[in-house]
């Protein structure tokens, strides 16, 4: 199982990792509401906490006290917090992230170089992988195990080296215009220079941005999956029903 690593966009974000650190994977498909919290896997719903802390693990009604229905539904609720707050900031980092690297790399290779489309075929991807697997409609979101811990997986290894090469590429075709201009009797070489500098700087500037607003996105998440995961082993020392559940690991 892939980790959900809150940075997953790999090589291109892989110095911002120190802001990043929380990878928890998600073990159970997750369904919340207003009325509910219900956790499941392919064979079927494993829990329920409804409204008012009332819990059922594989259909069975299980009796709680007063201080473990209070500890289930402020569980649910955080849990209910969570999953929309995941949905929006994934939804919006990828759309920062195609649209800085259309601008970065459009503006230092050209809108049809190999390194652009590399990238958005890239993004394109995972966005459909996350649209896929997660949903939000009338009040319900659902998350599948897939969405949450393969988000990853459009940003591998082989992604990584396929878009590295992408962008020797693109600078290469850059060098072989500047060779060209450098044996031309009547070219201006230093403007050429300047030029291909100044297109650097705007890929460096917009990628650098690009990790800010990303950054910011990573300390949102982190913080939500770790109040989320400490409520959870407490929840689980209580209810002892719900020992063998663990819905989010490290």
């Amino acid at each position: 199982m892939k980790h959900f690593t809150v940075f997953f966009l790999g090589i291109l974000l892989s110095g911002l990792a120190v802001a990043g650190e929380c990878t928890i994977d998600l073990k159970y498909d997750i369904k919340v509401s207003s009325k509910a919290l219900t956790v499941s896997n392919e064979s079927g719903i494993i829990y329920e906490i409804q409204a008012g802390g009332l819990l059922a693990v594989k259909g069975e009604p299980i009796e709680l006290d007063e201080n473990q229905r209070a500890l289930a539904e402020e569980y649910a609720g955080e849990v209910a917090v969570l999953v929309p707050q995941w949905i929006t900031l994934v939804s919006s980092a990828l759309t920062v992230a195609e649209k800085s690297l259309e601008v970065a790399f459009g503006a230092a290779f050209g809108e049809e170089s190999a390194a652009m489309t590399k990238s958005a075929q890239a993004v394109a991807s995972a966005r459909e992988r996350f649209e896929s697997s997660s949903s939000a409609e009338d009040g319900v979101y659902e998350i599948s195990v897939f969405a949450f811990n393969d988000m990853e997986g459009a940003f591998d290894e082989e992604f990584s080296e396929d878009l590295e090469d992408a962008i020797m590429a693109s600078l290469g075709s850059v060098f072989i215009e500047i060779g060209k201009t450098l044996i031309s009797s009547d070219a201006d070489f230093d403007a050429r220079m300047n030029d291909f500098a100044k297109r650097m700087d705007t890929m460096g500037e917009v990628l650098e941005s690009m990790g800010e607003e990303l950054g910011e996105t990573a300390g949102e998440l982190c913080s939500g999956m770790r109040k989320v995961q400490k409520l959870e082993q407490r929840i689980m020392k209580e209810i002892p029903e719900l020992a063998d559940y663990q819905l989010f690991v490290s």
